[in-house]
């Protein structure tokens, strides 16, 4: 969520800027990995990054925001679990004030998830994080292997969320619903081609969370005007607008409602649109 800018001061360069598109989600991964990831090497430098994307959102007049830790953080860093959560404490108190910041436990896919488990079990019991997410390549990793992380998660009151349906079909979407039963699942616009599974979202009031600009430069959708949120909304399926790695997309939450607007979206289908976790939750 941070600017570009506040990676380029952490590592004291210039920084490539990302392409409007990525020709594949590979490609999206290894400018992560060459760029930004090591502006993450340290305390300091993690401290930094948050903070400004914390500092961004709140002066953008953003109210309420979702963001992920990922659990390779003390791996990275060097440090223990506890390290991490104290950090996310501190600066959600700080910036509570000018944004409620509802910190997520990101789990990467791709890692061994026993690797990851003695980290998670620390950050779910801090009391700190309200919500955990699974994420990165969807061809990767088998969804049993994680159910004890939510179950875990919701022992301890976290919201269920998980990737699916945006690099993947409405398949992945139906299996992550049914073995992780999450409360939100992060894209999801696969979705839109199934309508028992359109049907399915709707009747258990599980909201997808959307973030438009990146499913363009992703490659995911061709522009706004064709976007599956439109045949989302029209099936009645909750549906959540936000934004996705700021960093490299650059588009905030009102720029990605001017956008569908210019693209032909009328204003009673845009006060449709969540801005906020669940109903529910």
């Amino acid at each position: 969520n941070a600017p570009l800018a506040a990676y380029e001061a952490v590592l004291g360069r210039k920084l490539p800027p990302p392409p409007p598109r990525f020709a594949e989600f590979a490609a999206f991964g290894e400018y992560l990995a060459a760029n930004l990831f090591p502006a993450t090497r340290t305390l300091a430098g993690m401290r930094a990054l948050v903070r400004a994307g914390l500092e961004r959102m709140a002066d953008e007049g953003v109210a309420y925001a979702e963001a992920s830790i990922d659990l390779l953080l003390p791996l990275h860093i060097h440090v223990a679990p506890e390290a991490i959560v104290e950090l996310v404490a501190e600066e959600r108190a700080r910036i509570a004030p000018r944004l409620c910041w509802a910190p997520e436990i990101g789990i990467n896919r791709r890692v061994d998830p026993g690797k990851l488990w003695p980290s998670f079990v620390a950050h779910a019991k801090s009391g700190v994080f309200a919500a955990v997410d699974l994420y990165d390549d969807e061809h990767t990793g088998d969804l049993r292997e994680v159910v004890r992380f939510y179950r875990l998660a919701r022992e301890h009151g976290l919201a269920l969320k998980a990737h699916a349906g945006e690099i993947c079909g409405p398949e992945r979407v139906r299996e992550t619903i049914d073995v992780l039963e999450v409360d939100a699942i992060q894209h999801g616009v696969a979705a839109a081609a199934d309508p028992r599974l359109l049907e399915d979202l709707v009747r258990r009031g599980i909201q997808l969370n959307l973030a438009l600009a990146s499913n363009i430069a992703l490659g995911v959708a061709a522009d706004y005007r064709t976007h599956a949120i439109h045949a989302l909304l029209a099936a009645g399926v909750n549906v959540a607008l936000g934004t996705d790695d700021f960093t490299l997309f650059g588009v905030d939450v009102c720029g990605e409602i001017r956008n569908l607007h210019r693209a032909g979206m009328a204003l009673s289908d845009l006060a449709k649109i969540h801005l906020g976790p669940p109903p529910s939750l």
